[in-house]
């Protein structure tokens, strides 16, 4: 992401001083003043429950945004649930350690993805949220939210569809994982980034992948030679075209028709 695009934000502690010697000082955090288009973000009513033409609007509520730069993260597993994250702008890979050391990538959210309902469990996260780019995240104090569901009936389906929307993300992933052939696993993987492109108004044909291929081959269960070679293949049948990370789907029917096998 150009970094000029993004608003410059004030310091501020951040969530205590574990959290802010981790991140570092490349990471800028501060009380801004939401912009109009805050209006029409997807977290809208869970962050205002309540809203009508009588309340304030919502961009008059002071806010934290946090700029997270490529590599850092925003929160790593151990870390108490403080707070969650929308993801405003950038991207985002979600990593587990497994007690033996062994790292598993399960998601690769992107803008528009609420980060961090995996500590709703314990209390504390359990895996590490780091941005694949230069990204921009809202942060949200997870007692406020809990509160505003609480007065709020319908903020409170909002959030428990946001919920089960994970849940059924990671379900997808033990489908491909434990069902589909290579070809299958990096075609549903393709069809849901341009799904997820298209939700956030971006084009759903060509777009850059911000995840290297071990962080692809890592996420499917497969090598990095046999991303490349599946690539190859796809490309081939006029499926679609890879230059490095630029990508065009070229046949998005037939891409799924791949990725539903």
């Amino acid at each position: 992401m150009d970094s000029s695009l993004i608003p410059s934000l004030v310091p501020y502690p951040g969530n205590g001083s574990r959290g802010a010697a981790r991140r570092g000082a490349g990471i800028h955090d501060g009380p801004v003043r939401l912009p109009a288009d805050c209006d029409f973000c997807g977290m809208a009513r869970i962050c205002q429950p309540g809203r009508n033409n009588k309340l304030q609007p919502i961009h008059d509520t002071a806010r934290n945004w946090r700029l997270v730069h490529r590599g850092e993260s925003v929160y790593r597993a151990g870390d108490a649930l403080l707070n969650l994250y929308y993801l405003r702008a950038g991207s985002m890979k979600i990593r587990v350690t497994n007690p033996s050391g062994s790292e598993q990538i399960v998601a690769f959210p992107i803008a528009g993805a609420l980060l961090g309902l995996d500590a709703i469990a314990t209390g504390a996260h359990e895996c590490d949220a780091i941005a694949l780019e230069d990204s921009l995240v809202c942060v949200l104090p997870f007692d406020e939210l809990m509160s505003n569901c609480l007065h709020d009936s319908v903020a409170s389906r909002e959030f428990n569809k946001l919920i089960a929307q994970e849940v059924n993300q990671f379900r997808r992933l033990l489908t491909a994982l434990g069902c589909m052939s290579t070809e299958g696993r990096i075609a549903r993987f393709l069809v849901n980034l341009s799904e997820q492109m298209a939700a956030n108004g971006y084009s759903p044909r060509e777009f850059t992948l911000k995840m290297t291929r071990e962080d692809i081959a890592n996420h499917l269960g497969m090598t990095i030679e046999t991303v490349c070679r599946t690539f190859g293949r796809m490309q081939t049948a006029s499926l679609l075209n890879v230059s490095r990370r630029n990508l065009e789907i070229r046949n998005l029917d037939a891409l799924r028709k791949v990725g539903s096998v």
